[in-house]
C-alpha cells in the first residue's frame, strides 16, 4: 500500500485524528473506493475523448495497425 497526503480544514483533520481505528479502517476503504472509481471515470474519459477527436482525424482501425506494424 502506499501513502497519499490530502489537505483538509482543521475540523475534518481533529476529527480523522480522534477516530477509532476501526472507523478510521472503515472510512480509508470508502474514501480509497471514492478515488479508485474517480480515477476509472477519468480514465474512461480520457480514452473516449482520445478516440474522438483521433476519429475526427481520420484514424481508422486499419490506418493504426497499418502504423503499429510499420514500428515492427
Amino acid at each position: 500500500m502506499e501513502r497519499i497526503v490530502l489537505e483538509v480544514d482543521n475540523a475534518i483533520a481533529r476529527a480523522w485524528r480522534n477516530i477509532t481505528p476501526l472507523k478510521r479502517a472503515t472510512y480509508e476503504k470508502k474514501i480509497g473506493d471514492i478515488l479508485r472509481s474517480l480515477k476509472e471515470v477519468e480514465f474512461d474519459r480520457l480514452l473516449n475523448e482520445a478516440g474522438k477527436i483521433a476519429a475526427d482525424n481520420g484514424l481508422t482501425e486499419d490506418k493504426l495497425n497499418a502504423l503499429l506494424d510499420e514500428e515492427d
